[in-house]
């Protein structure tokens, strides 16, 4: 935890105490800024003290600030503020910190101006449409850029947002489902329309370089319905997946983790005598390469 007592802010936030929630920002902040596996990126709303609180032991691999959905329109400036009061508080947590702005032109650029001198990985942009809104959020912050592609014009133009600072797409597969006009209902496992639309977002992210998180599952109390997304979403190329709660997060890492031990194995063997069998497996040079791959991107720092 970050502070033994949040009753003060707890009430700061209930009574939308602007002034007072300012005075608690600390002017000396610099926390340990960490690369993860992004197996798991956890939602926590700016207003919800009592969650921001626990952001240095929760068990995901990003930790998302939210600023946008699930903060009502009349707490968005305290939760704003208060991601900064304890942004400024935190020390080393071990996980990547992003900050989900509000969209560009309702708020997001004043979040972006707000809080960019804090220490934290990324601004994630919702309701993306335009390699130009990338770039008017490049022009006030030096922090890497991600973009949520929950627009059917983000979706089907995918490949023209390509940008030094964009680093990751989330998959907003509700919304986008809502700007083409088809029910939710086809969210299903079997469903070859879901498929072809996470393996597209995939195959072209990955094609840009840029690191492919899946869709937020809402049945959270559903866990063996969550198990079979993120099943499915890995196995579709996708990196991690989005979770509303720490079981979820848990569920995540264990599924999107790779075995590091025996991809250690085979890069080291086959860097000291070049091609080898290893227990029905040919290992040549482009199994060598995947698992070379895997090291390094895995890597936590």
């Amino acid at each position: 935890m970050i502070f033994e007592d949040i009753s003060e802010f707890e009430n700061i936030v209930k009574t939308n105490d602007i002034k007072k929630a300012l005075s608690y920002i600390k002017h000396s902040y610099s926390s340990q800024l960490f690369s993860t596996k992004k197996r798991s990126v956890l939602m926590v709303s700016g207003h919800q003290v009592k969650h921001l609180n626990k952001i240095d032991s929760l068990p995901a691999d990003v930790i998302m600030l939210n600023l946008e959905d699930g903060v009502p329109k009349e707490k968005k400036e305290i939760a704003r503020i208060m991601t900064a009061v304890f942004l400024s508080n935190l020390k080393n947590s071990g996980k990547e910190i992003v900050i989900r702005v509000n969209p560009i032109n309702e708020g997001g650029l004043e979040d972006i101006k707000f809080l960019d001198k804090f220490s934290f990985n990324a601004f994630r942009i919702p309701k993306v449409n335009s390699i130009e809104e990338i770039d008017d959020v490049f022009m006030k912050t030096d922090k890497e850029i991600h973009a949520s592609i929950e627009t059917k014009e983000a979706f089907f133009n995918l490949k023209e947002l390509k940008h030094p600072k964009l680093t990751t797409f989330y998959i907003g597969i509700y919304d986008l489902l809502n700007e083409l006009k088809i029910s939710h209902s086809v969210i299903t496992p079997e469903n070859p329309l879901i498929h072809k639309i996470l393996s597209d977002f995939s195959l072209t992210s990955r094609y840009l370089n840029i690191t492919p998180i899946g869709f937020v599952y809402q049945h959270y109390k559903d866990l063996e319905g969550f198990k079979k997304w993120c099943l499915i979403q890995k196995n579709l190329g996708i990196q991690g997946v989005g979770c509303i709660t720490p079981a979820q997060c848990e569920i995540a890492n264990k599924i999107f983790d790779e075995d590091l031990e025996f991809a250690k194995i085979i890069v080291e063997r086959f860097e000291k005598e070049g091609p080898f069998t290893f227990d029905g497996l040919y290992v040549d040079e482009p199994i060598y390469q995947n698992y070379k791959f895997l090291l390094s991107n895995f890597v936590t720092y």
